[in-house]
């Protein structure tokens, strides 16, 4: 294979390398394209900390550095604070440190007590300042374009909304629907109207089927989903991201991660739902990308591990694979990556072991190219 300015020229058994063209042996190892997660969020320190947004995007440049030495080409970050998932994108892209391309959503759509609202103060707080369409809190359809409005004005590329509760934060459960049909309908003609992708957190059956009905683009997590929806979404190309990795990831690490009993609780309510919605849409022929919904704390997980639970809960390991890769650069909008063929961007990543028979192999990763720059020389 030859890689020229960043993108693959060549491939082939049989290639004469360009004269001064430095060389990389991946022979022992399986290689495959640049990973996509089309789920993802940022750390920025410690759970119970609330850093600056200055002070946040310091710490979320380590998240996406390692989100790259993992092997990630390519992440959707479907909610953060003060716009930092922007700020990483356009220092990205401009070249100030490396990172994968970021399709960067602003702050998610919700409501006041709803999905991500993490503040627990009581109403003596005047927070009137807060709860507001730019912070992505809405409370009727003329807050939800607006909220649209400004998120795109403040470079987000997709729009991400939560029609239903969820697990982490602590006000609202995931069988609550928290956005009206209205509302979400008028999100997604705004976002299509600026050509943004509009990404809904449904964890119950009636959340999504108002989302599916206002014509979003994606299913987040899934909990609920029945085989009607199933073969809907895949009537209209809506994709389902399945998150199967992060319930058990809550669960698992509970005791270590100190997380609260509430969280642990909704987890354990929705492990059973998402796995059996996951084989549901399978079946369907449903749409599938990829997305860990992690944090990317270094060290922590990462597509990776969602790519072995996929496996684990009904993919094969070849379906698995092209979750993270073919189905997220469609899902994503990107269509030179998720493929290694002449054209394509130079993305690659080599793992030891055969993923393809055993999906857990795709851990073992070993070297890392990314726009024909190595990022994890082979080892």
């Amino acid at each position: 294979m030859i890689i020229t300015d960043g993108q693959i020229t060549a491939v082939s058994r049989d290639l004469a390398p360009p004269a001064g063209a430095e060389r990389i042996d991946l022979s022992r190892y399986t290689v495959l394209p640049g990973l996509i997660d089309a789920h993802t969020h940022l750390w920025t320190g410690p759970r119970e900390e609330h850093p600056s947004d200055a002070l946040a995007a310091l710490r979320a440049r380590q998240a996406v550095e390692y989100a790259l030495r993992s092997g990630v080409a390519a992440m959707r970050i479907l909610g953060s604070q003060g716009f930092i998932d922007v700020a990483l994108h356009d220092a990205i892209e401009e070249g100030d440190f490396a990172g994968p391309h970021i399709i960067p959503a602003g702050h998610a759509i919700s409501i006041p007590g709803g999905h991500g609202d993490f503040l627990v103060f009581g109403p003596q707080y005047a927070m009137a300042d807060f709860y507001t369409p730019l912070n992505g809190y809405v409370n009727s359809p003329a807050d939800a374009e607006k909220a649209v409005h400004l998120q795109i004005k403040y470079g987000a590329l997709v729009i991400k909304m939560m029609p239903s509760g969820g697990v982490m934060s602590p006000l609202d459960s995931p069988d609550a629907e928290q956005l009206s049909p209205e509302e979400m309908r008028v999100i997604v003609e705004e976002a299509h109207m600026a050509h943004r992708k509009v990404a809904a957190h449904d964890e119950n059956h009636q959340a999504i089927a108002d989302a599916v009905a206002a014509g979003v683009d994606s299913i987040e997590h899934g909990a609920g989903l029945d085989a009607a929806q199933a073969a809907t979404m895949r009537a209209h190309g809506v994709f389902l991201v399945p998150t199967q990795y992060i319930p058990h990831a809550v669960i698992d690490n509970a005791a270590k991660e100190h997380l609260p009993d509430s969280t642990v609780r909704k987890a354990r309510a929705l492990v059973d739902s998402m796995e059996t919605s996951f084989r549901i849409a399978l079946a369907a022929g449903t749409k599938i990308a990829a997305g860990s919904d992690q944090s990317y704390e270094p060290g922590k997980g990462t597509v990776l591990d969602e790519i072995a639970a996929e496996a684990q809960y009904g993919m094969t390991p070849q379906q698995a694979l092209e979750s993270a890769t073919i189905g997220g650069a469609e899902l994503l909008g990107l269509p030179r990556l998720g493929t290694v063929a002449a054209g394509q961007e130079g993305d690659l990543v080599a793992v030891a072991g055969d993923p393809l028979s055993d999906a857990e192999a795709i851990k073992n990763v070993r070297a890392v190219i990314f726009r024909g720059r190595t990022i994890v020389a082979p080892h």
